[in-house]
């Protein structure tokens, strides 16, 4: 095999035969032993060493080989004697360490040491650290080298990992912050001081309450240390203030860090400045809920106030108050706006906004609904005498002359008034309640302010016929009947939908179509929808203690569905009607009008969840009259789409409204929600509608509305209703 090293040429001196040495020269028994002994030691020390301790020979050829070789490359001490060390090493370090051992052995340098990465016996890397020294004969002739090799391939892993940290530490975006167990700031990192201003060593030592900017209070802190001592991480927003006072919003992440024993090391905290987000959010909110041009509060803000003041209203009770609301309309806006420009005309819509603002009072809404009509939101007013004052106020404000162009234009306001809960008890009823009276303010000369009428503008024989509905809640005058609904694939009766009717004394039974209108937005409308209510649920719980699994749907208007104790009057009304069956709040179901849903539709989807909070169901009725969208469903935590009988009756024949109800149909799977179609007449609406995927059916052509005996009996006579029965 060739030399690997070069050995430099040493002069052979010749030996004496053994047996002509003299005597003197042969060891001592004792010496012998002696030894013996060290070299015992000495190699007993060695094969306990973890680093290798190796010899090879002039050319390379390993020597000698402790038993850490196995232990660091897997190798077998035996099988490995006598090979090139080379062997080992990485084919593309084999020229480097060759390279680096030649002044060794050229005698250039006494020792070398340098890294080299070998190959062990599973074929893995290890990164070893060489040390070698020559080894010299007697007569100083180099016979080959020796040392040790070290396992480094763990340490250089750490140091990368570290080197990784630091470049990660020093090279993210986002600020980092190091705390020891009592918070105290032990590194942080450059964006940290980008982002807050402070340098490092302004903050070692401190903890990180210097950058408070007070908008948390303590309560914030308190939640945000228990959460993170319970599960050892915290997230979420925070604003903290910079070195030089400024306001910084930052998205905030903190964990806590535990050594292998278990025992806290270190927090740390990881953020990024989010305020300019957080600017932008704002000023996109309120492009979203003020006026552009006079900064007021526009109709989503104006509705969503109006909102929280009738929930206010209706939990104080009587002593609380109510609520008014003004529409206000400009009187010769159009005019002024005509002759000056637009320009001068919004100058005068933000001057009358201005004057509007300080004439009401501390508390009071105004708001900005569009071109020139305002609503004044009023709270604890009580009756008109309490209101009076405040549209004064306003109107003569109003009325004073304005300076535009050089002239002194006048503008005059009409305003209409509706209280809650006298005038309607949703935002819907009590705008237009209002709305109605300001027009007749108009009407009446301008310049002056309305009251509204009960709910709305109403003809003497609507005023007529609801003193008559009074009569007959008082007088047990009303009746349900109730309309069966069966599972389109099996045909089983699922339940009921409960629809009252009038039994009025003189007219006999008087469909709903001919008395419910007239009590829209009007407080006997929330009467009448508990009444029914109360009525249902009396005779669902007679049906399931007869042994009748049904369930039943129940009619209520957008009033009853947003007053904010309904699920507990519901609860209540089932604890009465079922003592024994508190599992009967599950079977009803209550069915609000698309149509009335969208009129308000934050007030619905709130009013919605609660009632499923409380485990009460809603169902979306006459589906597909409004503006039926993705949008507004998501917002609408309902369990049931109730598709309008316009559509089915006419579906067999009309490509469009069958293109409607396989949508509707489409979109409620979509959400995961049941479908019930109303208005089945015949057998083939029966199965096309099962085709397509329909939950439930319901119309003239299963059955008809029926009192409680009939519907008894009814549902004796079934037994599984078959698809051809269905006509």
């Amino acid at each position: 095999m060739p030399t690997v090293f070069p050995v430099p040429a040493v002069a052979q001196v010749p030996t004496a035969p053994a047996a002509a040495r003299p005597a003197a020269d042969a060891p001592t028994e004792a010496v012998c032993a002696a030894l013996r002994h060290e070299l015992r030691t000495v190699r007993s020390v060695v094969d306990v060493l973890k680093e290798v301790v190796f010899q090879t020979d002039a050319a390379g050829r390993w020597t000698f080989l402790n038993p850490a070789w196995t232990d660091v490359l897997g190798h077998d001490v035996q099988a490995s004697l006598g090979t090139p060390f080379l062997d080992c090493v990485h084919p593309e370090d084999r020229e480097r360490s060759a390279a680096l051992l030649a002044p060794l052995m050229e005698r250039e340098q006494e020792n070398c040491r340098h890294e080299i990465r070998c190959v062990a016996r599973d074929g893995s890397l290890r990164r070893v650290e060489v040390f070698a020294r020559l080894t010299l004969d007697g007569q100083g002739r180099v016979v080959g080298t020796s040392g040790t090799l070290t396992d480094v391939t763990e340490r250089r892993r750490a140091e990368e990992r570290l080197r990784l940290a630091a470049s990660v530490f020093e090279g993210t975006h986002e600020g980092i912050v190091i705390t020891d167990p009592q918070g105290r700031i032990v590194e942080v990192n450059d964006a940290f001081e980008a982002v807050t201003g402070y340098r490092r060593e302004q903050v070692i030592g401190r903890t990180p309450a210097l950058l408070s900017s007070g908008r948390q209070d303590r309560a914030f802190y308190e939640r945000l240390w228990e959460r993170l001592l319970a599960t050892g991480k915290w997230s979420g927003e925070i604003w903290n203030r910079r070195a030089d006072g400024e306001l910084v919003a930052e998205l905030l992440r903190i964990s806590a860090v535990h050594a292998e024993d278990g025992e806290l090391t270190h927090y740390v905290g990881i953020f990024s400045d989010v305020t300019g987000q957080k600017r932008q959010q704002e000023h996109l909110e309120r492009l979203a809920h003020y006026d552009a041009l006079t900064g007021l509060p526009n109709r989503v803000l104006a509705l969503d106030r109006l909102g929280q003041l009738m929930a206010g209203a209706h939990r104080l009770g009587p002593q609380g108050g109510q609520v008014a609301v003004c529409y206000l309309d400009l009187d010769g806006f159009k005019e002024v706006n005509d002759r000056f420009g637009h320009a001068q005309g919004d100058a005068l819509l933000m001057a009358a906004a201005a004057r509007m603002r300080h004439a009401v009072r501390e508390g009071d809404t105004v708001a900005r609904l569009g071109g020139d009509e305002f609503v004044l939101l009023l709270a604890r007013v009580h009756g008109m005498a309490s209101v009076q004052p405040v549209l004064e106020r306003v109107l003569e404000s109003l009325a004073q002359p304005y300076s535009l162009a050089g002239e002194a234009p006048q503008v005059s306001a009409s305003m209409g008034v509706a209280l809650y809960p006298e005038h309607g008890t949703t935002a819907d009823h009590l705008l237009r309640a209002a709305d109605q009276a300001m027009y007749r303010a108009k009407r009446l000369g301008k310049n002056r302010a309305c009251m509204a009428g009960d709910g709305v503008e109403r003809a003497p024989a609507q005023a007529v016929l609801i003193e008559e509905l009074r009569t007959a809640l008082a007088t047990d005058q009303l009746r349900l009947h109730y309309q069966p609904k069966i599972c389109a694939r099996t045909r089983r009766v699922l339940g009921v939908e409960a629809l009252v009717r009038w039994q009025h004394p003189v007219r006999g039974l008087v469909p709903p179509g001919d008395f419910l209108p007239v009590l829209q937005g009007t407080p006997l409308e929330v009467t009448l929808d508990l009444w029914v209510l109360r009525a249902g649920v009396r005779q669902l719980a007679q049906w399931r203690a007869a042994g009748r699994e049904l369930g039943m749907s129940i009619n209520v208007s957008p009033g009853t569905l947003v007053l904010p104790d309904l699920p507990a009057a519901v609860a209540e009304i089932v604890r009465e009607a079922a003592p024994l069956q508190p599992q009967l709040l599950g079977g009803i179901e209550l069915e609000v009008l698309e149509t009335a849903a969208l009129a308000d539709l934050g007030a619905a989807s709130r009013a919605i969840q609660t009632c499923a909070e409380h485990g009460i169901s809603c169902a979306l009725d006459d589906f597909g009259t409004g503006y039926s969208s993705l949008s507004y469903l998501r917002r609408l935590p309902v369990r049931t789409l109730k598709i309008d009988r316009s559509f089915v009756s006419n579906m067999l024949g009309d490509r469009g409204d069958l293109d409607i109800v396989r949508a509707v149909i489409g979109l409620a799977e979509a959400f995961g929600v049941d479908t019930v179609a109303e208005g089945v007449e015949t057998a083939a609406h029966a199965r096309l509608l099962d085709e397509l995927g329909c939950s439930q059916l319901q119309g003239f052509g299963i059955a008809r509305p029926m009192a409680a005996p009939a519907l008894e009996a009814w549902l004796d006579r079934q037994d599984g209703l078959r698809l051809e029965q269905v006509a």
